[in-house]
């Protein structure tokens, strides 16, 4: 049963229609799980040294947020990596989420609808076992901290974690009963942050990982005002507000995402540290490290012997100065007149 008004139109289902739906989403689920439980396998960690080169459906994964299908917001993601070594961190991905405008002929309490378009870069990162030596020790400044993958005992080594930045477009209509709607649109720029844990790996290849993170940012948005009134049964527009800048964080988006993954190369498997699986990278860092070193070294040598040298010159310059002092005072001192005494 859908229902509209004469401004806004918005979704509504009835208490029948919403537990048939709950219903229906939860037994798709479950057929889609049941049909892939006899061929599942647990997902473990990789920790092979070599580089891989993954396929194009091997750097792509889908995505869907089950907070927005909570509120019954139909949303897709699709994410692609940008290189197709395993070492490679870095991806780009299209999030795409939709309310549609309904018809009917009933004015509702309450409206909720919303088009939005993101687009996200994502650094991935695993943390790492920091040393107590070598360039792989822990941080030391706070905001190193902040995105650390080095501690000196991980506590999550099976998590994949990311950071990113966003950017999204949203056409958005929003009014609760007592308070004022808003009709508008929206850009957002901001940051992101969350981990994937693994969930399942099929036997074609295929896995399924579940997806946490959160998003919030700056807004610049425009937006009308109005008001739902009873005697009319409409919504009529009470303000205009132009373009403007939110003044505080606005949160974007909360994730609660199930991904899948194609190809045969699960989540365990990619995002590696470059120097675990590029033996001549590694060499080629490891001769780099060690001529710092080797250089360091040498200056600290280099500056030793300039203070040993610079002091014992000190010490002598001011033995010299000291000394040539005195003879010009004792020369100054025989030139002098004698005073004559009387009797």
């Amino acid at each position: 049963m859908y229902q509209i008004s004469q401004y806004h139109s918005v979704l509504y289902l009835s208490k029948t229609d919403k537990q048939s739906f709950s219903r229906g989403v939860y037994l798709a689920f479950l057929l889609f799980s049941l049909s892939f439980v006899a061929g599942t396998r647990a997902q473990v960690m990789d920790n092979s040294r070599r580089v891989d080169y993954l396929s194009m459906a091997e750097r792509l994964s889908l995505r869907t947020n089950v907070v927005d299908w909570s509120l019954m917001v139909p949303n897709i993601g699709i994410e692609y990596d940008l290189r197709r070594e395993n070492w490679s961190r870095h991806a780009l991905n299209l999030n795409l989420r939709y309310r549609p405008r309904t018809t009917g002929t009933f004015v509702r309490p309450a409206v909720f609808n919303i088009f939005e378009a993101t687009v996200e870069g994502r650094m991935y990162w695993r943390e790492r076992k920091a040393t107590t030596s070598g360039y792989l020790r822990r941080h030391t400044h706070w905001w190193d901290k902040l995105f650390s993958c080095r501690n000196m005992m991980p506590s999550h080594p099976n998590w994949i974690f990311y950071r990113g930045a966003y950017v999204s477009y949203s056409d958005y209509s929003l009014y609760t009963k007592g308070h004022d709607g808003r009709d508008g649109q929206a850009f957002m720029a901001g940051f992101t942050w969350g981990f994937v844990k693994p969930f399942v790996a099929f036997q074609n290849g295929n896995s399924v990982d579940m997806e946490f993170g959160i998003s919030a940012g700056l807004c610049y948005t425009k937006y009308n005002k109005y008001v739902h009134d009873n005697a009319s049964n409409s919504y009529p527009v009470t303000s205009t507000t132009g373009w403007h800048l939110v003044k505080y964080p606005v949160p974007r988006d909360l994730h609660v995402a199930v991904v899948y993954r194609f190809g045969n190369y699960p989540i365990q498997k990619k995002y590696r540290w470059r120097y675990d699986v590029d033996l001549p990278y590694r060499a080629r860092r490891d001769s780099i490290y060690d001529s710092r070193m080797a250089w360091r070294e040498r200056q600290f040598v280099r500056d030793s012997l300039y203070r040993v040298v610079s002091r014992d010159f000190k010490l002598l310059y001011d033995s010299c100065v000291q000394q040539r002092r005195a003879e010009r005072q004792r020369a100054i001192d025989s030139k002098a007149p004698r005073r004559q005494t009387l009797d």
